[in-house]
């Protein structure tokens, strides 16, 4: 199986469990004072507010979604 088939398999995981709402889905434009707080090798991290809340929040921001990346967002979340 090469790298592409991985991380389709990965990626199918993670739409499957927002699906089945194991964990849930937040949409981007929800959030509001969106503050670049750090940069490392898969991406870039930001913190936000949640709607008009004080409610703060980690967004990750991948450069890419290879297969490195996509296990490791799947490793964070379960």
């Amino acid at each position: 199986m090469q790298d592409t088939e991985y991380t389709n398999e990965w990626v199918n995981w993670i739409e499957e469990a927002v699906d089945k709402e194991y964990f849930k889905f937040y949409e981007y434009n929800k959030f509001n004072n969106i503050q670049h707080i750090g940069t490392g090798s898969f991406g870039k991290v930001f913190r936000a507010n949640w709607k008009n809340s004080e409610k703060q929040f980690a967004l990750k921001s991948f450069f890419s979604l290879d297969n490195i990346i996509v296990k490791e967002i799947v490793r964070e979340v379960i």
